[in-house]
């Protein structure tokens, strides 16, 4: 009877071992930063979208007093009527009682905090709007012809 040979095959569940380690490690990281990249992206929409917020509401607060329908002597910081009871608003009056000294408007909101600034010239309310000077145009086509406006 011939010898016969028996080959054993090699054991390798050691580098299998260390491969499926390696790259379990890799994916974890690789979920991180794509974690951590799409939470800063939902943070700073959120950060955008409360300062156009801001922006917007002190827009309407300077128009409102503009318009006579606030009080440029309630200072606050007092809260906006619902639904925007998590901001309050503030007028900081002019440093200096000159004529032409902006009133400073800031809006805030508590949590996540933002803070927004606007700086107006106000009109005392029933003062005359300015007209535009005789011969001077916008540049903006007349609406009723949609042609551009004609030199001086």
């Amino acid at each position: 009877m011939p010898h016969r040979l028996t080959i054993r095959p090699r054991t390798s569940r050691g580098s299998v071992l260390l491969e499926v380690v390696l790259a379990l490690t890799l994916f974890v990281a690789a979920a991180a930063v794509v974690g951590s990249a799409l939470q800063a992206a939902i943070d700073g929409e959120e950060r955008l979208r409360l300062g156009v917020h801001a922006d917007n509401l002190a827009a309407t607060l300077v128009a409102e007093l503009e318009a006579g329908l606030r009080s440029p002597a309630v200072l606050g910081p007092a809260p906006f009527d619902p639904p925007f009871t998590n901001w309050t608003w503030q007028i900081l009056p002019p440093a200096a009682e000159a004529p032409g000294a902006p009133h400073e408007v800031v809006v805030r909101h508590a949590d996540p905090e933002v803070v927004r600034r606007l700086a107006q010239v106000l009109a005392p309310p029933g003062s005359p709007v300015p007209e535009v000077l005789p011969g001077v145009t916008d540049g903006l086509p007349d609406p009723a012809s949609g042609q551009p406006p004609e030199g001086p």
